[in-house]
């Protein structure tokens, strides 16, 4: 959870020639510019995306319309997956990436002016149209913008009303199902009546979809390249002396002898030396423990394939509305009001959590309250005759008599269930006028949002359920959990929790004003500038609940705890542009931030526009950008939890493992700052064909990253000087205890493409219009550069030559294609339009190598969409639309870092695979 950047684009320069097979070749006036006009084409490369494109694409979220497009490298993730799929709590935030930089580096805006920022609290049924700025950091639309900028302009001056209605439903068997209904009505004529008020309101279901319910992610256990290892029943983690407090000088408890830090470090379990794994839900894990039996062969172990569990989309609902009033107040003087408000609900479930020792011993109340934090069987259980012949068996007689540590996959609760409640409002209201022949705006801005997520089954907190646990003789760690006695079961259920975790709240509020207008003339034309401020102050408040704050509640990640911060930012800025000659724009601008807590900071940018022809216009910029860090990232408080998922380097075999994770902000960190140019033209040889491309690179100096736990334990075993401080190793067995994992300046990127655009339309000389149209982008480098000097070269991999993973490729970076476009074909004829959308990617290099030792890649992948609409009723149009029309299965995929979904890559598919919808839209008289 992130606070609002501060971005403000009461200078964007947005803009373009739109390209669209449909309308053809057009001039656009591009709202939210500081020196506003109309033009075909400009020094700044934007793509436009208009309502009627947005009902062709048949998306009704605003997260999935942005996954369409080149620029954001991730295709199909489009459910909010991280919370679902991914296996990390994004509290139902879903923030785009452009370039492959991050979401940190992109700015998202609500009619020109910053936003609530989660794209799910933006309801694209209002939308009347998106600009993307395909340019990096500008000193007119904030310094942090170093990716781009996202600018979602609303319904205003409609008038009359709309209703629309969005039915789909995935094809094959399961959840998925979607629903949307939105209605827009307007009144009045800004310049007849004098005023306009445009309302809308929408609300939007999805039902959640299973794993269970689709064949390629319905287990992890797929040779040779899955293998679902999490933390299974019944595996003996060593002797335990009860209540003995000392450490060793080696940095173990004195009291356990040998101990199983892993699931496949252990003792092994007697079931899966029997090979009835199945008995209890479990798998027998192909690789064996890195224990011994006298024989000298691994000890067996059960792991728990958890892939069936999870739900690969949430269960979600929200309802928005929106409200765009203006009133001219004279000739000269206009008033207006924009506001936003959205609640958004999602409900995501996960596999029942696991339990063991180096889980239980991050909780502190362990300590406090004098309780051994593992879970144990002892001799005078009647089930302890199980493990005892099984030691004997493998040659670990000396351990029977004694207590043992167990590791259990906690049934008893259900399946991990977690809400998320969204709300959001946001606020513009100002005045904008004429003074001679220069104009002005000035207004107010309020967003507040707040985050409230809870749990409502499969949790627990630990201590209490260990004490059960080892108070009691009658628990089987080799049953299932419906198999335990009526006594058990009715006595663990006083561990279980539910209820509120957490509440986040963040807000933005300030002011900001412009003047603009023309300097002076000029041979070729009017020399024209704009200036103005921004006053921002953004905060953040993290309350934890008492359970969370406590670590005690297994599954959650281990302690959270509270901090609140804010921040002031004073901005002014600059523009010029002037007319050169006929055929020369210069343009230059300038932005002076002060930071309430880094200072100072200035950036520029220069661009030109230059038309070499009377159908060919070149383009260039360059400039800089400052990007302080984020307040979660400075100032969050560091405790101890549950790791993600890793496979160490230094012991292959033991997959899946999880270890204590210190997490939290990093006060020490340093601004990011940042330089990009970027070069390009645009072919216009007739009316109807457009063709653009556009050159581009960013490079990022001291750039904030928090890495995976797989990049930090792989990056320290390969000697890496920048991980060496973040693994600490257990001084006995030599595996990794403890990972540190905390913001940190990482070093530099240098990102570079090009981006191609093509629209095109043709008359056919029977009857109708052909249209093709195409946005691409082509990566020609994503290189990241750590303090020790390290490379990852990310374009088409996820990891290096040595299997190892590249920086920054977890599963809310995922990969960089090197090139991915949308295309679309149309035909139109009377009151029909046809259109086939192909969305396409190269393949590219996944995760760790396979079993067998091979290198694993995904080949090329192309999903194809399609649409047909009608509009011979009045005041009707239909759409019948298919996603994914071939019902393809997505490629397999080996995940680098942490996500629970198997079988495939949650960021680059969709898992609903073909998706039928059909919508209305019916305009009122």
């Amino acid at each position: 959870m992130k606070p609002t950047k501060i971005a403000v684009a009461v200078g964007m320069a947005l803009f373009t020639m739109h390209s669209n097979a449909q309308s053809g070749n057009q001039q656009i006036t591009v709202t939210g510019s500081a020196i506003p006009r109309i033009v075909s084409d400009e020094a700044l490369p934007v793509q436009i995306v208009t309502k009627d494109e947005i009902r062709t694409l048949g998306v009704v979220t605003t997260e999935e319309l942005l996954q369409k497009l080149p620029a954001l490298q991730s295709l199909g993730g489009s459910h909010s997956s991280l919370d679902g799929a991914g296996g990390i709590s994004s509290y139902a935030q879903a923030s785009p990436s452009l370039r492959g930089l991050g979401s940190d580096y992109t700015v998202v805006l609500l009619n020109g002016r910053p936003s609530v920022g989660n794209l799910n609290l933006i309801p694209l049924a209002a939308i009347e149209r998106v600009e993307v700025l395909l340019d990096g950091a500008s000193s007119l639309y904030g310094a942090d913008a170093i990716g781009g900028v996202i600018n979602f302009i609303t319904s205003s001056g409609f008038k009359g009303a709309e209703a629309s209605l969005n039915i789909g439903s995935p094809t094959r068997n399961g959840g998925g199902q979607r629903k949307t209904a939105s209605l827009t009505i307007g009144a009045g004529d800004i310049n007849a009546d004098r005023f306009n008020v445009t309302a809308s309101f929408t609300v939007d279901r999805e039902t959640e979809l299973y794993a269970g319910d689709r064949n390629f992610a319905k287990t992890g256990n797929v040779e040779p390249y899955l293998f679902g290892a999490a933390t299974g029943q019944g595996n003996i983690e060593g002797a335990y002396v009860p209540g003995v407090r000392t450490v060793t000088s080696a940095g173990l408890d004195n009291r356990v002898q040998p101990f199983g830090l892993s699931p496949g470090s252990g003792i092994g379990n007697p079931l899966a030396f029997a090979n009835k794994c199945g008995d209890i839900g479990m798998v027998l894990s192909p690789f064996p423990s890195s224990r011994k039996d006298s024989k000298g062969v691994g000890l067996p172990y059960c792991a728990y394939d958890s892939a069936k569990d999870v739900r690969l989309v949430p269960d979600r609902e929200s309802t928005s509305g929106t409200l765009s009033a203006r009133f001219s107040l004279n000739a000269k003087t206009t008033a207006f009001v924009d506001w936003l408000g959205t609640n958004f609900s999602m409900v995501s479930r996960y596999q029942p959590s696991p339990s063991r020792y180096s889980f239980l011993r991050t909780s502190a109340e362990f300590a406090k309250k004098g309780t051994d934090p593992a879970l144990l069987i002892s001799p005078n259980n009647p089930n302890y005759k199980t493990a005892a012949d099984y030691l004997n068996a493998v040659g670990y007689g000396s351990l029977v008599g004694q207590s043992l540590a167990i590791t259990s996959r906690v049934f008893d609760f259900g399946p991990r269930t977690n809400t998320n409640d969204l709300t959001a409002s946001q606020f513009v209201g100002g005045f904008r006028g004429e003074l001679g022949n220069h104009s002005w705006e000035i207004a107010a801005l309020n967003i507040s949002s707040r985050i409230e997520s809870g749990v409502t089954d499969g949790y627990f907190y630990q201590e209490p359920f260990a004490r059960i646990v080892n108070s009691r003789n009658d628990w089987n760690p080799w049953a299932s959990a419906e198999s335990q006695t009526p006594a058990f079961k009715q006595a663990v259920q006083a561990a279980k929790f539910s209820g509120k975790t957490i509440t986040f709240d963040t807000f933005l509020r300030g002011f900001d004003g412009k003047l603009y207008g023309p300097l002076t003339k000029l041979p070729a034309g009017d020399l024209e500038y704009a200036a103005g401020f921004q006053s921002f102050k953004t905060g953040i408040d993290r309350k934890p609940e008492a359970a969370l704050a406590s670590g005690d509640i297994a599954g959650l990640g281990g302690a959270v705890l509270p901090f609140s911060r804010d921040r002031s930012v004073n901005a002014v800025f600059g523009e010029v542009r002037a007319p050169v000659s006929k055929d020369l724009e210069l343009n230059a601008s300038g932005r002076r931030d002060d930071y309430s807590d880094f200072g100072i900071a200035n950036t520029y940018k220069l661009n030109a526009r230059w038309k070499l022809a009377p159908i060919m216009v070149a383009r260039a910029s360059v400039g800089t950008g400052f990007k302080a860090p984020g307040l979660t990232s400075l100032w969050a408080p560091q405790s101890t939890g549950t790791s993600a998922q890793f496979t160490d380097p230094k012991f292959p075999t033991n997959r899946n493992v999880q270890v204590n994770e210190i997490s939290g902000g990093n006060p020490d960190l340093k601004p990011e700052e940042s330089n990009q140019r970027s070069i390009g033209f645009v072919l216009t040889p007739t009316r109807d064909l457009t063709f653009s491309v556009d050159a581009w690179a960013v490079k990022i100096d001291g750039k904030i990253t928090s890495a995976s736990t797989q990049e930090i334990v792989t990056r320290f075993r390969s000697g890496d000087a920048a991980y060496a401080g973040l693994v600490v190793l257990n001084k006995v067995t030599g595996e990794v205890e403890t990972v540190k994992n905390v913001a940190a300046n990482i070093g530099s990127a240098d990102y570079r493409g090009v981006d191609v655009n093509l629209g095109y339309r043709y008359r056919l000389p029977s009857s109708g219009v052909l249209g093709v149209s195409l946005f691409g982008t082509r990566m020609l480098k994503a290189d990241e550069t750590s303090p020790s000097g390290a490379v990852s070269k990310k374009v088409g991999t996820m990891v290096d030559g040595n299997g190892d993973p590249v920086i920054g490729a977890d599963v809310s970076g995922g990969v960089v294609v090197k090139w991915k476009h949308l295309l679309t074909t149309s035909y139109a004829v009377q009151n029909w339009r046809m259109a086939l959308t192909q969305n396409y990617y190269t393949g590219y290099e996944t995760g760790p190598n396979q079993w067998d030792g091979e290198r694993h890649f995904i080949g090329a992948q192309a999903i194809y969409d399609a649409q047909v609409s009608y509009t011979g009723l009045k005041q009707l149009r239909l759409n019948l639309g298919v996603k994914n029309i071939f019902d393809k299965n997505p490629p397999m995929y080996i995940p680098v870092a942490n996500q629970f979904a198997a079988g495939y890559d949650i960021s680059m598919y969709d898992p609903r695979a073909r998706f039928v919808y059909i919508s209305a839209n019916y305009r009122f008289n």
